[in-house]
């Protein structure tokens, strides 16, 4: 890139207000993020108080630029205006979740990792957070330990937890895209480049935390990988069964159990999220999974 990377970070938010002060307040104080960085903050359509939240870091740091939409479109349309801005100003765009919590220092760690390697992105691994409990929170704790076992042995799965971007690589998505990862990591790897993890980078994440969300949300990712692979052919490494299989004598007893219990799950929704699809009954704004925002 030559110099100093011009760096964009994105957040996508919605009724945010119960984690996006965190959020901020996190990349301005722990990140090390350069004085030239933009932070833009796509509040659409809320209803809290998230943007006057967002005014109120504003206040507080100039770097951070938000972006008010009255209606509600969908994460696709608030990423597309993200894109813009990062391709017609930027080097790199980092994209965070709105109530994710970046370790210190891991935004630059991945920075640093794109700009030293031929990759199209670089992605940290997701951790929820600690302090919850319950079979539904130990599902979604081995969910992602074998994202995390995936993603270091077969092919990386982009995970948009946090993430950073070529400028270069972003392109468009249509506004029929169900969910935006897989889509992003498709064009990136149709340009022909490689998308690696930086396990050293990490983000704590919340997630559901009670069976009604989970399947809310596991059907949700369900669509959009269906969608994908209908229209493209393309899937993610962490959908393949024998993906899972490779991995799967590296968890513990318990987590076994649990893995058990997310698989029937999975089933359900995977052929929920099939008649959805086969429908048309794909929605360009997502019900918010409830027990992640508080």
């Amino acid at each position: 890139m030559g110099g100093l990377p011009r760096i964009v970070i994105g957040i996508c938010a919605y009724n945010e207000e119960n984690n996006i002060g965190r959020t901020l307040r996190n990349l301005v104080s722990e990140q090390g993020l350069p004085e030239t960085c933009r932070i833009l903050v796509v509040c659409s359509g809320c209803t809290d108080r998230t943007p006057q939240i967002v005014k109120e870091f504003q206040a507080e740091d100039s770097r951070i630029e938000p972006i008010f939409e009255e209606r509600r479109t969908g994460k696709v349309n608030a990423l597309n205006r993200i894109f813009r801005v990062a391709r017609e100003w930027g080097d790199v765009l980092v994209l965070v979740n709105a109530d994710a919590l970046p370790k210190s220092g891991s935004v630059v760690t991945l920075v640093s990792k794109l700009e030293s390697s031929d990759a199209g992105a670089v992605f940290a691994r997701p951790v929820p957070f600690e302090g919850y409990h319950g079979t539904c929170y130990s599902i979604v704790r081995v969910i992602w330990r074998l994202h995390h076992m995936i993603s270091l042995r077969q092919m990386p799965k982009l995970s948009g937890e946090l993430c950073a971007i070529r400028a270069s690589c972003l392109q468009e998505i249509p506004g029929n895209v169900a969910i935006d990862e897989p889509y992003i990591e498709l064009a990136i790897r149709r340009q022909g480049y490689r998308i690696l993890y930086v396990p050293a980078a990490l983000v704590n994440i919340r997630c559901p935390t009670n069976v009604v969300d989970l399947l809310k949300q596991r059907k949700r990712n369900w669509v959009g990988h269906i969608q994908l692979q209908n229209e493209t052919g393309f899937r993610v490494s962490t959908t393949s069964f024998g993906n899972i299989l490779k991995v799967v004598s590296g968890l513990k007893p318990t987590e076994i159990l649990y893995l058990s219990l997310g698989a029937f799950l999975e089933a359900i929704v995977y052929f929920q999220a099939k008649m959805e699809v086969r429908k048309g009954a794909i929605p360009s704004a997502w019900e918010p999974i409830r027990s992640t925002k508080t």
